[in-house]
């Protein structure tokens, strides 16, 4: 590790906090939720604790903040197909690699962990309504085509199958999501909405 801080001479606002939350992720993929260090986080970001602190001011805080920060690169890799079939196809594919990750795993495990539900919940309100309105534009366009009416299946009962297929599959299963098995999840969605 290198002497010199991140937190110290110019370096200020996103490299030191991405570098924050990369090693929040890289913590919670080695020791979980329970293990989490603040102290190890901050030196393995190579700035000061009360940097940190100062950011984020519980674990819960520092948890939800990389649960944000991986949704938001999550729904900005969206991107429009030009079917629903496609852009469901897309999305589960994104998911599926996510939940993949050593750091998938474990912000998936910490989201979902009865010791910080509640409090990563509230935490994460904001960034979750932000990448949902991502997924309302796939919503959008596929209502524009006629593929899907949002008044006769709510997005967030659509979704939440597409999502919780995939994470019973990694988490549960601890299976992979292969192109063909990812198919069939999408063929039995979209021919549901049709």
């Amino acid at each position: 590790m290198s002497t010199a801080r991140r937190d110290t001479g110019r370096a200020r606002g996103k490299p030191i906090e991405d570098a924050i939350l990369t090693a929040t992720l890289d913590e919670l993929s080695t020791y979980g939720l329970d293990g989490l260090s603040v102290p190890r986080v901050a030196a393995a970001a190579e700035v000061n604790k009360t940097t940190v602190y100062r950011r984020w001011p519980t674990r819960e805080a520092l948890v939800a903040a990389a649960l944000e920060a991986a949704l938001r690169e999550t729904a900005g890799e969206l991107i429009d197909t030009g079917s629903l079939r496609g852009d469901l196809r897309w999305m589960l594919q994104l998911v599926a690699q996510r939940l993949d990750s050593a750091e998938g795993r474990a912000l998936a495990r910490a989201a979902l962990s009865e010791q910080a539900a509640a409090a990563v919940a509230e935490l994460s309100r904001d960034p979750m309504v932000r990448a949902q309105a991502a997924v309302l534009a796939l919503v959008a366009r596929a209502a524009a085509r006629g593929e899907w009416d949002p008044n006769r299946h709510p997005p967030d009962a659509v979704l939440a199958m597409l999502t919780g297929s995939v994470m019973h599959r990694v988490l549960l299963e601890r299976q992979p999501v292969t192109p063909e098995w990812a198919e069939t999840v999408v063929d039995v969605v979209v021919r549901g909405l049709g």
